[in-house]
């Protein structure tokens, strides 16, 4: 998926009974987002999930590699998260227990940076955007995502997303965590 032409789709939503159309679009990092990625870091909603701020800085300022991806999460033109994408490697999963896993998935992470932006159902829409980009490429099995054992908005937001639970598992040292994934959709003959 090519960030860079700034993907969009346009997301329905209900908020106290009446509809809102809602422009989603994911666009290239630039050094310009680093400042605010770094106030989202320190924020007590994604500090939690995401743990130290300088290192998940320092590894946004790394270059990217295995097929790395990440992009700015925009709704209606305002910068609200980040979402990653990327294939595994095989000590990333083999570490984590997931041996049976095949580095051709993709694994996709998102942080609402924002905190008035978390429960608008933002965070699915930019999953389900990178997901169904993702298994458009037919050497993708399916797409996983790992969320801590205790965040269950992140669970509910792969959920809503089209993903189901798989397994927990314990990421050393990090703790145990939900293995969610998303298969191909099967397209029926009509």
């Amino acid at each position: 998926m090519e960030v860079g032409e700034g993907v969009t789709q346009d997301k329905e939503t209900k908020s106290r009974g009446r509809q809102i159309v809602m422009t989603l679009g994911l666009c290239d990092i630039t050094n310009d987002d680093l400042p605010l990625i770094e106030l989202w870091l320190q924020a007590d909603h994604v500090r939690g999930a995401w743990g130290d701020p300088d290192a998940n800085v320092r590894l946004l300022n790394g270059s990217r590699i295995n097929g790395n991806s990440r992009a700015i999460i925009e709704a209606d033109g305002r910068k609200v998260g980040l979402v990653f994408w990327q294939h595994p490697t095989r000590d990333e999963l083999d570490i984590a227990g997931l041996a049976d896993i095949s580095t051709s998935v993709i694994d996709i992470d998102i942080m609402i940076g924002e905190i008035d932006a978390v429960g608008l159902g933002i965070g699915s829409s930019a999953i389900r955007l990178v997901a169904e980009t993702a298994l458009s490429d037919p050497t993708v099995p399916f797409v996983m995502a790992c969320a801590q054992l205790g965040n269950l908005a992140s669970q509910r937001a792969f959920a809503k997303a089209g993903f189901r639970k798989d397994r927990e598992f314990d990421d050393v040292p990090n703790g145990r965590y939900v293995l969610m994934v998303r298969h191909r959709q099967k397209r029926q003959n009509t």
